[in-house]
């Protein structure tokens, strides 16, 4: 008698339409009828017989963002675990792409500007949406106490990440992948509508510009490069242990080379049904679920995944 087994889909309320999951589970009933689908809502305990009726065969339980589970229940994990974005960059690094020289910021931190370049990206290490994603002269980088900022203030308490500048264009420009699975779910071109002022490598005025194009505004379009899906694909499969990554990729515009920055390891990157996401699209006049087929290859990913992980 063939295996079967069971697959846990945990859901955020207010992070995705619970009918995502809910096609997926109909799309696996007859491709895949040796997997049972359960979803179960973060917002709801589980029933109390649920786990040790999960316990009698093999389960994956996936989880695109982190979330407790009961120690003691059966079952492979597929959970995002959050790091800082300089533990992403280092994880990049040791994977073997290419990502912008960053250091964190500490109060013995000096840059060296003819080495490093003239200007700096300065941003918070934990993501705030593009949030205090600023472009400052080199020689200011330093050390702030944000301890002492009101503790409203939305960057307190925050560390930051210097990193060295890349050169989009006179566009401000950026690219965002979900994956799943190492599967490419999405891919959006975020491209700003005003050019950036022109920057004087040789002026003697503070800087300090709101850089992340998250955080202007901006156009985006599906984007089908084929060398930015591959690269995000590329580190998904680098980092299998994750079940999904939001990969944000920049193009240097003199060289036309591509720079991971994050993959916001936090997992809050389902845009597909996301407040956020829904609004970006209906904004833009595009549909991220058509883009792959996103629904159907969640379906096949989810199906790989129980039956080669499941325990």
């Amino acid at each position: 008698m063939a295996e079967t087994y069971n697959l846990v889909l945990v859901h955020f309320p207010d992070r995705q339409s619970v009918s995502d999951y809910l096609t997926i589970r109909n799309m696996m009933v007859g491709p895949a009828p040796d997997i049972d689908v359960y979803v179960l809502s973060v917002a709801t305990p589980p029933p109390a017989n649920f786990w040790p009726t999960m316990a009698k065969r093999p389960t994956l339980i996936f989880s695109f963002a982190p979330t407790p589970i009961d120690p003691a229940a059966r079952g492979r994990r597929l959970i995002s675990r959050a790091v800082s974005k300089m533990e992403e960059i280092n994880l990049m690094k040791q994977a073997g792409f290419a990502v912008p020289e960053a250091r964190l910021i500490s109060s013995g931190l000096t840059l060296d500007e003819a080495d490093w370049g003239p200007f700096t990206v300065v941003k918070p290490n934990r993501g705030i949406r593009g949030r205090g994603v600023r472009l400052v002269r080199t020689r200011d980088v330093g050390w702030v106490d944000t301890a002492k900022l009101p503790a409203d203030h939305p960057l307190f308490g925050h560390e930051f990440v210097a990193q060295r500048y890349i050169e989009t264009g006179p566009f401000i420009a950026c690219h965002r992948v979900m994956t799943m699975l190492g599967r490419p779910i999405y891919c959006v071109a975020s491209t700003a509508t005003e050019k950036h002022p022109e920057f004087d490598s040789a002026g003697s005025e503070p800087l300090n510009i709101p850089i992340a194009a998250n955080s202007m505004k901006r156009k985006m379009t599906l984007c089908y490069e084929e060398d930015v899906i591959e690269l995000a694909t590329s580190l998904h499969a680098s980092l299998p242990h994750l079940p999904v990554m939001g990969v944000d990729i920049i193009r240097e515009h003199a060289t036309g080379r591509l720079y991971l920055l994050e993959f916001n390891s936090h997992g809050f990157v389902w845009h597909l049904s996301s407040q956020i996401g829904c609004s970006h699209q209906r904004d833009n006049g595009i549909n991220y679920y058509s883009q792959f087929h996103a629904l159907e290859t969640m379906a096949e990913a989810l199906t790989e995944a129980t039956r080669a992980l499941a325990t």
